[in-house]
């Protein structure tokens, strides 16, 4: 019975923005039992996207209001469902997978659960990543990449982003954290992923991170450059957050290097690194900075693949010579930034049908 109850959740999330699919060992599974107990999954399949008050939702599934209340919010603080607080009413709604349900469970992970998801990257996480018609995230410049010449629109630059922001919460990376519990090392910084608005509020009162003013998130911002991590955002003109990702862990960049996917397909990026020969000195920072393999030194010149660059700037920021520079793709190539996530994730389910 049990096992009805969590392969009808999984069919739910499955059904939701980014999906979340069945897979040939069942991992998928085992990673919903981790998570759930088995009237959890029961009740996180009754959820919708549309947020609803406990009572709504109790008269909607024929169940104690006062009970209802209790077990929504339980849920809620546990990271299987998204909840939403303000000063007249609290509404609960559920949750994709991805982003989602797997990054609230940041102070639950262990090692048996990493190791959960690690098999579930191989089995079904190219589905997640590819089947989007609209990526769920894009790639931001590090702001000093970008030429002071160019207009670019606030949502374009990360700075201006962060200083728009009413709420913001500091997290570590979930994915850094998962991979070092599979047995994987990675010496990149972790607290420098943030989450804004009622996400960062629904961060704090989980502890999976802490509020923070806008000096803090700019200097988060600033170590993470330095670090050499690329920021990428929600796909949208006012993002719920955004990850400061590494290569090696990050569920999507890694994608990318370890299946060869061409970056347009999993990541948006509005830019793309090109080089000056006769400026270039053959020092090959760029090549070590980027992790994409999209520079290459050639006769002493970096040569740039287009299809390569992901457009982070990381190499332009770095380089002693200044032959590196950012540059916009042609208007033709840019489809416009959709207003919120909600928009793209609406976009993602329409064209699923």
């Amino acid at each position: 019975m049990s096992e009805n109850i969590y392969r009808k959740l999984q069919e739910h999330l499955d059904s939701l923005p980014v999906g979340f699919p069945k897979t040939k060992s069942g991992v998928e599974m085992a990673i919903l039992r981790k998570i759930f107990e088995p009237e959890e999954a029961e009740m996180a399949a009754k959820l919708t996207l549309l947020p609803e008050t406990a009572e709504a939702f109790s008269r909607r599934v024929g169940l104690g209001s006062d009970e209802a209340q209790v077990r929504l919010e339980r849920m809620a603080k546990k990271g299987q469902i998204f909840r939403i607080r303000n000063e007249t009413r609290t509404v609960y709604c559920a949750s994709p997978f991805v982003p989602g349900i797997w990054e609230y469970q940041l102070t639950n992970l262990d090692e048996d659960l990493a190791q959960l998801m690690e098999k579930f990257f191989d089995e079904g996480m190219g589905r997640l990543m590819t089947d989007n018609t609209i990526p769920l995230f894009r790639t931001l410049p590090v702001e000093i990449s970008i030429p002071i010449e160019r207009e670019v629109m606030p949502y374009d630059r990360v700075k201006e982003i962060i200083r728009s922001q009413s709420a913001i919460v500091l997290t570590d990376c979930i994915c850094r954290k998962e991979r070092r519990l599979a047995g994987h090392e990675c010496h990149h910084v972790d607290d420098v992923c943030m989450v804004f608005s009622h996400m960062a509020r629904y961060y704090a009162e989980n502890g999976l991170g802490r509020l923070v003013g806008v000096e803090e998130a700019l200097d988060a911002l600033d170590r993470a450059e330095k670090d050499g991590l690329v920021h990428s955002p929600n796909n949208a003109q006012r993002p719920m957050g955004f990850c400061n990702c590494c290569g090696c862990c990050c569920g999507i960049l890694r994608g990318i290097t370890e299946w060869k996917l061409m970056p347009s397909k999993v990541i948006r990026s509005d830019f793309y690194c090109q080089s000056d020969p006769e400026a270039c000195t053959g020092c090959e920072i760029c090549t070590e900075r980027c992790m994409f393999g999209a520079v290459e030194v050639i006769d002493e010149i970096a040569r740039i693949d287009r299809a390569k660059c992901i457009g982070c700037g990381l190499c332009v920021s770095t380089c002693p010579a200044e032959a590196l520079k950012m540059v916009r793709k042609p208007d033709e190539e840019i489809p416009e930034v959709p207003p919120s996530l909600s928009e793209v994730f609406l976009q993602n389910m329409a064209d699923k049908v």
